[in-house]
């Protein structure tokens, strides 16, 4: 794990309640710059409430969130998603009424801060037809950029999903469930647009994930939830060999 002064991300004694109902309890950990950290644990422990509670979607009934030194605990996700705390969900989050290619432009305009104006100038459409087409290019998405998104199967919106994710320049990347309703041939895809994004870009990553081949295979640390609270940590060949993980998936 790394140490506190390296950690881009920081969660201290996480409590969160839906109702009356307590589902993470004293939930600590830390996420260093470059990292790609694995969440695991059973149907119904937590993990997806994990990460709403990171990005601001979920409040806290006790505990303390840090991104970069600085408490983020007041503010709301999107004030989170600008200093670059950015999140994925279970289903693809991409405007599936819209192109491939329309899909990406509003992520680079906002995240270029491009001028109101800039669709009416020559320079700026060719700088976005650019950025577009390299963006597309990396993940095998060109010849899909003038096709309705809705339209593309379940690893292609996936895909989709991560190149707006690298775009919208968020340094720590929340990403839920990648490889739901992927087909297994665009899952190496998937784990190597996830490597080049942490590995290449500069980002950090924080994965939920059911498929625990694809995510030991990724990560450089795993967390394994269990009712809410932390019951295992570290390296993938650890967690994967310890007894205690087999019990939690295969019982005694």
């Amino acid at each position: 794990m790394p140490k506190e002064s390296e950690n881009i991300l920081t969660a201290e004694n996480l409590h969160v309640k839906i109702g009356k109902r307590l589902i993470l309890h004293d939930i600590s950990f830390g996420i260093g710059q470059g990292e790609i950290v694995g969440i695991i644990g059973p149907n119904g422990c937590g993990k997806t409430t994990l990460l709403n509670a990171l990005s601001g979607f979920l409040s806290l009934e006790e505990g303390i969130i840090t991104f970069r030194g600085k408490d983020v605990m007041n503010l709301e996700a999107h004030a989170r998603a600008r200093l670059g705390i950015t999140r994925s969900f279970q289903h693809a989050g991409v405007f599936r009424e819209m192109t491939v290619g329309e899909n990406l432009m509003i992520v680079i305009e906002r995240a270029e801060q491009y001028p109101w104006w800039w669709a009416f100038s020559s320079k700026y459409r060719r700088k976005m037809d650019v950025e577009i087409k390299k963006a597309l290019e990396d993940v095998d998405l060109l010849p899909h950029k003038d096709l309705i998104a809705g339209l593309l199967s379940g690893g292609q919106l996936r895909l989709l999903e991560l190149t707006r994710l690298r775009l919208s320049r968020g340094n720590l990347l929340l990403i839920d469930e990648p490889t739901a309703g992927v087909a297994p041939i665009l899952k190496s895809k998937l784990s190597e647009i996830i490597r080049k994004l942490v590995k290449e870009h500069g980002h950090t990553a924080v994965i939920v994930e059911h498929d625990l081949k694809f995510l030991f295979d990724i990560a450089d640390r795993v967390i394994v939830l269990v009712d809410g609270e932390k019951y295992l940590e570290g390296i993938p060949s650890e967690v994967r060999n310890d007894e205690r993980l087999k019990k939690v998936y295969f019982g005694e």
